[in-house]
Formats: structure tokens, C-alpha cells, sequence
């Protein structure tokens, strides 16, 4: 791991051959674009406070990190985090139905299923629904304990090590909005790939540089924040997956459902003008819109998947 504040090489080819592009007020350092084979990414690294690189993310105890007793969760900074997710759970269960159509499809049916980064296992959850036997990997304590305690998952609270699962034991692997925190994508997808059986099926989904927000709004884009290392669009995380030996079979851009009172009140919030925000905050409250949803895409996701051959 190169020291905070010296060049880093280019998560997917190794070239150190930056093109500058934007310094964003938030971001852990300048964004470069790789003029090799055009990956975009952090370097240097100038903050890393908000990057997970090893194990946990706190000193748990033992009994915690294999908990699944809420008592640990509740009271701490995760527990509202993982209550707000819980209130989006109609959405959350809608916008996973696509990546387990396209998984069914490319591994044959439902069997051991690995979400990295998996959260507070609300991927999991709908998967299990659907015949997947469900497994996770998280760093955040509290999330882990969540999924285990509600979506009975096998979840391992840790970052990937090469000796976290059994080789080719897993029929599917998913990671949701993980690859761009990782420092070193190449290096944690070739111990994926190792954990996947010959014939099974891999998806991944990032934020996608290649949009026409991040060059209408540039360094001010919302993907620019303090965790996010990588910026794949659909070629370069295509070319990541080549690269470590999995066939590519496709990529798409995901809808996201979310409930009205999220959309107004959560990311009201956040990019309204005050007095707008207000009033959007007050009709989020409304009965009427407690159970609606809308439907969004903006092309700033994409999602790239394919099988182990």
C-alpha cells in the first residue's frame, strides 16, 4: 500500500501514468484519469480516515462480531442507519429483483450466494426469499449482527482475506456500491473469483463515471466523496473482470425504487434549497404517499456481470 500522499499506480492496469482531472472538495485526494487504459481513480491519497482497509471496523468484542443478538446494534451510530434502510425494505426488496433475474439465469438456479460488502443484508434477504442460500462478508459490526439476526445469513464480519471462504464454493457472488471504496479492486476480485465455482455467476454494481451528470457538474458530482477510491464506467469494470479471468456477459443500468417519503425527505434534504427542502420534508410526512413509490434512473449506476469460465 503506497504512503498517504505519494502517486498511486493504476488500480486495474498497474501504469503510472495519470492524466489530472478534478480536485473535489470532498473526495480523499485528486482524481486521475489512467491515460493507459483509462480507469479513473484517487491519487495520492491525501485523507484516509473514511477508508476501511483492515478487519473491522471497531474494537469489537468476539461475541460481537459473531452476534447476532440486536442488543449489540442498538444505541450505537449504525442502529438508525439500519432503521432507515429497514422503513425503504418494500424498495430495497423491488431493486434486487433485476441482479437475481440475471444471476438465476447465468448460474442455473438458486444455490450459495455471496453478497460482499453485504450490509445489513437486505440483499440477502430477498435472495433467500427466492431460494439462494444467503452469505455475506461486512466490516461494519453493527450491519453484520443485523443481517445475521434478521435474515439468518452466514455473514463473516471482516474485510476479504484470501482464506475468508473455500475455493469454488459459492454459485453466485454479488457486490452492491463496494468496488469503488476498495483500495486494490483487482486484487479482492481475483480472491472472489477464486471463492466462485467454474460455471458460476458474478455481479457487480458501482457508480458510473461515464455519465452525462459527472460532466455536466464535474468535481461537484455526489460520487466524489470521502470513501470513494475508484470511478469505473461500464468499459473499465468490464475490462476489471476480463482481466481476472471471468467471462463477461453483460451490463445494464439499474432503476431504484424508492418510497416518497425517502425521495422527498432524505434526498430532498440534501439537494433542495432550504425553503424547497422544508416543504418537501412536510409532504413526505403525508399518509398518502407512506406506501408510493417512484421509479429513477439517472445512468449514474451500472452494473457488469458474467460467469467463471
Amino acid at each position: 500500500m503506497p504512503p498517504v500522499g505519494e502517486p498511486i499506480p493504476c488500480p486495474l492496469c498497474g501504469a503510472l501514468d495519470q492524466q489530472p482531472l478534478y480536485h473535489p472538495a470532498r473526495s480523499p485526494g485528486p482524481v486521475v484519469r489512467c491515460r493507459r487504459c483509462g480507469q479513473v481513480y484517487v491519487s495520492p491519497r491525501l485523507d484516509t480516515h473514511a477508508l476501511i482497509f483492515d478487519g473491522p471496523t471497531e474494537g469489537k468484542s468476539a461475541q460481537a462480531v459473531t452476534s447476532a443478538d440486536l442488543a449489540e446494534v442498538q444505541g450505537t451510530w449504525e442502529w438508525p442507519l439500519l432503521q432507515a434502510k429497514e422503513s425503504e425494505r418494500p424498495a430495497l426488496d423491488r431493486n434486487s429483483q433485476a441482479a437475481l433475474e440475471i444471476l438465476e439465469r447465468l448460474a442455473g438456479k438458486p444455490g450459495r450466494l455471496l453478497d460482499f460488502g453485504c450490509g445489513g443484508g437486505f440483499f440477502l434477504g430477498a435472495a433467500q426469499a427466492q431460494g439462494w442460500e444467503p452469505y455475506g462478508l461486512e466490516p461494519l459490526p453493527g450491519h453484520a449482527i443485523y443481517a445475521r439476526a434478521h435474515f439468518k445469513a452466514q455473514v463473516v464480519t471482516d474485510t476479504l482475506r484470501a482464506d475468508s471462504f473455500p475455493a469454488g464454493y459459492f454459485d453466485a457472488i454479488t457486490a452492491f456500491q463496494v468496488f469503488e471504496h476498495l483500495p486494490q479492486p483487482r486484487a479482492d476480485l481475483l480472491k472472489l473469483a477464486h471463492f466462485l465455482r467454474p460455471g458460476g455467476a458474478l455481479l457487480i454494481e458501482v457508480p458510473n463515471f461515464n455519465t452525462w451528470g459527472v460532466r455536466l457538474l464535474g468535481r461537484r458530482h455526489r460520487h466524489f466523496v470521502q470513501d470513494h477510491l475508484n470511478f469505473f464506467s461500464a468499459a473499465t469494470l468490464a475490462r476489471l473482470l476480463a482481466d481476472c479471468g471471468l467471462e463477461v456477459r453483460g451490463h445494464y443500468a439499474p432503476s431504484r425504487y424508492l418510497t416518497w417519503p425517502h425521495l422527498l425527505g432524505h434526498w430532498g434534504s440534501r439537494y433542495l434549497p432550504p425553503p424547497l427542502a422544508r416543504r418537501a420534508q412536510a409532504l413526505a410526512r403525508h399518509p398518502r404517499l407512506a406506501h408510493r413509490m417512484a421509479r429513477l434512473n439517472l445512468g449514474d449506476i451500472v452494473a457488469v456481470y458474467g460467469i467463471k469460465p
